[in-house]
């Protein structure tokens, strides 16, 4: 079997996730909006 592998977000992508989090969106948003888990937000932050 192989391993799943996650997807690779440009580094530019996670700064305007990030951005909109500090700024107060929710996480729950952001990951509806973005298609991004909320696992992976969490480790971006």
């Amino acid at each position: 079997m192989c391993p799943v592998m996650g997807k690779n977000y440009s580094d530019d992508f996670k700064k305007t996730v990030v951005d909109l989090y500090h700024s107060g969106t929710s996480v729950k948003d952001l990951s509806s909006e973005y298609g991004v888990t909320e696992v992976t937000i969490y480790k971006w932050i």
